[in-house]
């Protein structure tokens, strides 16, 4: 009779690329089995062992629970199938999501670019992105929703005769009665710069950012903002909210 090679759990853990720990596991809800070495009563597995524990890895590393498949050995063609198939529906799903975060992760990593190159150049000449801002309905169903979904159309207006209130705002919504500011080309000058808030206190850099802008030239009437983010200005630094921002005057 053929000799076949059997292996021992070490070897079939390293092979299966899971915890010798797991196989244990596995055997004890009845999803594997091993023969037992006479000499010392230590598992071993053959080729064949393997490659139905690997098809155990296989849907365990899809998500298919511990419960459904401690049958495997004895699951028909239809239950395979009907287990296949929601477990596809799941991975697309999962998928979908991955895709979401990922989209997500890229635009708060432009985000932080932008804070990033806002705080190396220092102040520069720059024309507003936000065309308006408007005041926040805070009693507006929708707010958190776009909010969470458009984080940047959160704002601020800072006026330069009152730089320590913060006037929380909207971009970009329709003109209408409650408009902290418009984009007026013909008479805005702007200097673009990073603005920084504490979110606890609403202490800021505005007031420097007034002088700053004075000192370019400007009489500074008001700074316009819109969020980037929120992050510790060093490794256990003072916390801030930072904007993309332009200080506005004539």
């Amino acid at each position: 009779m053929e000799t076949h090679r059997l292996y021992d759990i070490k070897e079939a853990a390293h092979h299966l690329g899971v915890a010798p720990s797991t196989l244990r596991y596995w055997e004890q809800k009845g999803l594997v089995r091993s023969g037992r070495n006479p000499a010392n009563d230590y598992r071993r597995y053959a080729l064949h062992d393997l490659i139905t524990i690997s098809e155990i890895a296989f849907y365990r590393r899809l998500g298919v629970p511990v419960k459904e498949l401690r049958n495997y050995r004895t699951i028909s063609l239809d239950e395979l199938d009907a287990t296949l198939d929601r477990t596809q529906k799941e991975v697309e799903q999962r998928l979908a999501e991955l895709k979401d975060m990922q989209v997500f992760l890229e635009r708060q990593r432009a985000l932080n670019a932008q804070a990033v190159a806002l705080q190396r150049a220092g102040m520069q000449p720059g024309t507003p992105v936000p065309q308006r801002l408007s005041a926040i309905d805070y009693d507006d169903p929708g707010l958190w929703l776009l909010l969470i979904d458009q984080p940047w159309r959160y704002g601020v207006v800072i006026e330069a005769d009152e730089p320590n209130l913060v006037l929380e705002s909207l971009t970009d919504l329709p003109p209408s009665e409650e408009t902290r500011w418009e984009h007026a080309p013909e008479s805005d000058r702007g200097l673009e710069c990073l603005l920084r808030i504490d979110p606890d206190t609403d202490a800021s850099n505005a007031p420097e950012l007034f002088a700053h802008a004075a000192q370019h030239g400007m009489q500074p009437e008001r700074i316009v903002a819109s969020y980037l983010l929120t992050a510790a200005e060093s490794e256990g630094g003072l916390r801030w909210d930072y904007y993309r921002a332009w200080v506005l005057g004539a």
